[in-house]
């Protein structure tokens, strides 16, 4: 009996391990398969997500180059048409003002030369918020945008808590209507830059001008709920290409209670081949000239160099004494290239 009894146990651990070496194997081979499949629809989703933002980053390129791109061409000041992007490149290159203080009411030229304009010493401005005696306000403004450079752009001025101006074109596209909702929600300043863009469009005439205007502060409004009051010309009031009276334009604006907003340093980011160097360097050394600067910075697809930058830039500007990092309200003090 004892010989049947060991036999039994023998063949019911020989049972056991024949059933755990089964479990063992399925279960290799069902994780030989979820491994891969997991591997697969994680790879998956990373692909689709960066089609995604590939797709939107081609996209803001097709935009600026159809808008800024050599292929496109804009009226000059004679009648004449010459290539927009020399035209922005010299316009948005102006040269850098030497002499503390000198910021208000400077025009340029379109090759950058400085113009004599009227200049109302006797204005007073005391009674202004931002004015205080001895204190720095630094305007970060940002043209072009919405881009996918926008939540970038919003993610380091979140970081380092600062408030600043965007001046955005029209774009209807559904990816961008977040964008726009973003910079308004998160307490930055929603400004204007014309609907299109298109310099030989806009400045073809004062009625055009207000056709722009009208149809992007329209579409802000309807995107936002804000009906915005700030903006900057295409190219800076200082422009030459203008076919309308500059001086017809700022009336239009006037009519409507807009104030334009020129800059008196420019980040150089404005054309290709900028380095995060170039721009920290055009900023930072510059912002101290003025009691009120506003910087001229770019928000566009082909501009990762102005992203890069921008969080030692911040870091330059608050380490500067006295010195603030504010929004364009009613209370800035308006840079303007030209005298109105």
């Amino acid at each position: 009996m004892a010989p049947d009894k060991d036999d039994k146990k023998s063949k019911k651990v020989y049972s056991k391990k024949i059933t755990y070496l089964r479990r063992l194997i399925v279960g290799s081979v069902a994780a030989s398969c979820l491994i891969p499949l997991c591997i697969c629809i994680i790879l998956a989703i990373r692909y689709d997500r960066l089609r995604s933002e590939y797709e939107q980053s081609r996209a803001d390129l097709e935009w600026y180059r159809n808008r800024f791109g050599t292929e496109r061409e804009i009226l000059g000041s004679d009648g004449t048409e010459v290539a927009e992007t020399e035209q922005t490149k010299q316009i948005d290159s102006q040269p850098q003002i030497d002499e503390p203080g000198a910021e208000e009411n400077i025009q340029y030229d379109i090759d950058g030369s400085e113009v004599a304009t009227d200049v109302d010493e006797d204005a007073d401005d005391t009674a202004n918020v931002e004015n205080i005696e001895g204190t720095r306000y630094v305007y970060l403004t940002f043209d072009d945008g919405p881009s996918s450079s926008t939540d970038d752009i919003l993610d380091v001025l979140k970081e380092y808590d600062v408030k600043a101006t965007f001046f955005v074109c029209g774009k209807p596209d559904s990816r961008y209507t977040d964008l726009y909702k973003r910079i308004v929600d998160e307490g930055h300043t929603l400004g204007m830059h014309s609907y299109s863009h298109k310099y030989n469009v806009i400045y073809e005439s004062t009625e055009s001008f207000k056709d722009d205007l009208d149809k992007l502060r329209r579409f802000l409004n309807e995107t936002t709920g804000t009906w915005s009051k700030y903006y900057r010309f295409p190219g800076g009031s200082s422009n030459t290409v203008s076919k309308a009276d500059m001086k017809e334009l700022v009336q239009c604006l006037n009519d409507e209670g807009i104030t334009f907003f020129d800059w008196n340093v420019a980040g150089g980011d404005a054309t290709g081949g900028a380095t995060k160097a170039t721009i920290y360097n055009n900023v930072v050394n510059n912002v101290p000239r003025f009691k009120h600067s506003i910087v001229l910075l770019h928000d566009s697809a082909d501009k990762m160099s102005t992203v890069e930058a921008l969080p030692e830039i911040i870091e330059a500007i608050q380490a500067m004494d006295d010195t603030v990092i504010v929004p364009i309200t009613d209370d800035t003090l308006p840079v303007q290239h030209i005298k109105y």
